[in-house]
């Protein structure tokens, strides 16, 4: 039982339908999450609907492509409040109902530009490290309420968001999203291929399920060995 949360009703009847064919069942709740209505919407639908709210999945964002010079104010201030502004909204209205319940999961999506430097990307890089912090702080401070958070840090992954990141900087270089992604991956990841979202996921099931119960304000590269170093 899921309560989905997107700005693209589109794109929760998509979800809606899956889950079914997975004899699942899944509420999509349409908002923005930078907007303080939309936490408080998603917390009381999972509350009349399924009794108690157990996990809590920070999954949405959006990129911004551009060095700080060429970054305006609405375009900083767009990523910020969508991404990290976003994961603390959400973040705080679910852990105020899972510290009354006593039991509580946070997996908040980061970014491996979260935790290294990227060329190009001073907003997006930034939201993202905000959100490698603000997931240790919940876990430093609701531990004792049955709370555990933890941080995934995907790096490339075959996504939509992949795919519009690297043709953007494959428009500043003069080449294809394509071409910037394979020498990407020959020359940065260890691995040399481009990740699955299964490969995100099953980290992100392993962290909710009782296998990780020992396990808060982690952050965990999903990556490839993109970031394990030169």
């Amino acid at each position: 039982m899921v309560i989905g949360v997107d700005i693209s009703g589109s794109s929760l009847q998509a979800l809606e339908k899956e889950a079914r064919t997975f004899d699942g069942k899944c509420i999509g709740v349409i908002g923005d999450i930078k907007e303080p209505l939309t936490s408080v919407k998603a917390v009381d639908t999972a509350i009349q609907h399924f009794g108690r709210l157990d996990y809590l999945f920070n999954n949405a964002g959006i990129e911004f492509i551009s060095p700080l010079l060429e970054t305006e104010d609405s375009n900083w201030d767009e990523v910020i409040d969508t991404n990290l502004r976003g994961t603390f909204l959400m973040s705080k209205r679910c852990c105020q109902v899972m510290a009354d319940t006593g039991f509580g999961v946070i997996v908040n999506n980061a970014s491996d530009a979260g935790i290294r430097g990227i060329k190009v990307n001073a907003a997006y890089s930034i939201s993202k490290a905000g959100i490698v912090h603000l997931t240790r702080s919940i876990a430093l401070d609701y531990a004792d309420k049955g709370i555990r958070a933890n941080c995934i840090c995907p790096g490339c992954i075959r996504t939509p968001l992949c795919e519009r990141f690297n043709a953007e900087v494959g428009e500043r270089k003069g080449k294809s999203g394509a071409e910037v992604l394979k020498e990407f991956v020959q020359e940065n990841i260890p691995m040399l291929r481009v990740g699955e979202p299964e490969e995100v996921a099953s980290v992100v099931l392993f962290l909710c399920s009782d296998d990780a119960r020992y396990v808060t304000g982690a952050v965990i590269p999903i990556d490839g060995g993109l970031t394990a170093g030169m």
